[in-house]
């Protein structure tokens, strides 16, 4: 059988992630200055759950219609206080699991991104579609050449 690349040739390292101390408004720069769509929650160096730019919006649309709350208020309330943003039911990959493995996962949830952890569940990276057809790309060039 032929040699598959594994998650850890393909995922991200650079990774923008929160805190339960971190603030909203630290959410909101990394989507609008970073332009990253999702953002891993941690504690303690450990993965917890994610938040996306969907769930962040969505907040956001409700306030504007609800006088009783001020978004620039809540935008300085810690991630702590907004716990219902934070997904905690996210599957996640391990660094030598096979990008076939995480082909799987994407077409089985129809996910976006999955956190690279260890054994400890330590936040490693992440791997995005981007990631993946980004390498589906190049390895596909290659052969084309």
């Amino acid at each position: 059988m032929k040699n598959i690349p594994k998650v850890k040739d393909i995922m991200s390292k650079d990774l923008f992630f929160v805190s339960w101390n971190d603030t909203l408004r630290k959410v909101l720069d990394f989507i609008k200055i970073e332009k990253v769509r999702h953002i891993p929650v941690v504690e303690d160096g450990k993965f917890v759950g994610l938040i996306d730019e969907n769930r962040v919006n969505e907040y956001i649309r409700k306030k504007i219609y609800d006088p009783e709350e001020e978004i620039e208020e809540a935008e300085f309330s810690t991630i702590s206080d907004f716990d219902y943003l934070v997904k905690r039911d996210v599957k996640v990959l391990f660094p030598e699991d096979s990008i076939l493995k995480a082909l799987e996962l994407f077409i089985k949830k129809k996910g976006e991104c999955f956190p690279v952890v260890d054994e400890d569940f330590n936040l490693l990276g992440i791997v995005s579609y981007i990631d993946l057809l980004l390498f589906m790309y190049k390895d596909l060039s290659e052969k084309a050449n």
